[in-house]
């Protein structure tokens, strides 16, 4: 702990999170970017059967087009038509696709600011937003909390933790104190 200057009782100072944050960096995540419109309009586009309907309209205009007789209907309707059912379903998917990863953002950004944590700076007790942990903070943890760092079991007792995340293994790990591993 006198490595990173830190105490239990007391966590880090205010006066050592400038420093901090130009010796370790910062812990905040960049928010999530929304995807362009113009790249959902072309995953639209790249479906089978719009592709198979371009292909379509683009032979129904080349023929009617070779065929075409002076008098009769416009050469291109056909394939325009064809072009314009295209444009309507891939615009349509693309709005849609749009819309909705605009409400999952929202919602994202809504679950992320309540992930707060508790933790001791200048011997108080203080509620921080995950994205402003710097490292030496002392946090508590509570049952079932997601632990948005690595670090260190200062006290406890009966710590399991689920790092199924990382590894993709199920099982609960113990934790033990810092006493307790400098024992073994």
């Amino acid at each position: 702990m006198e490595a990173v200057d830190t105490s239990l009782e007391g966590g880090i100072t205010s006066s050592s999170l400038e420093m901090r944050s130009k010796v370790f960096d910062t812990h905040e995540k960049d928010p999530p970017q929304r995807t362009p419109f113009y790249e959902l309009l072309y995953g639209a586009l790249d479906d089978i059967m719009l592709k198979i309907l371009m292909a379509c309209a683009i032979v129904s205009m080349v023929v009617d087009y070779a065929m075409h007789k002076e008098g009769g209907n416009p050469w291109y309707v056909e394939g325009l038509a064809i072009w314009f059912a295209v444009a309507v379903v891939s615009l349509v998917t693309a709005i849609s696709d749009y819309q909705k990863e605009g409400e999952f953002l929202k919602k994202q950004l809504i679950e992320e600011n309540s992930k707060v944590v508790q933790c001791i700076r200048d011997g108080k007790e203080v509620t921080l937003h995950r994205n402003y942990l710097k490292v030496g903070d002392v946090i508590r943890v509570m049952n079932g909390m997601n632990v948005p760092v690595d670090g260190l079991v200062l006290k406890g007792n009966g710590v399991l933790c689920d790092e199924s995340a990382m590894t993709g293994e199920s099982d609960h790990f113990p934790k033990e104190d810092m006493a307790k591993c400098r024992q073994r």
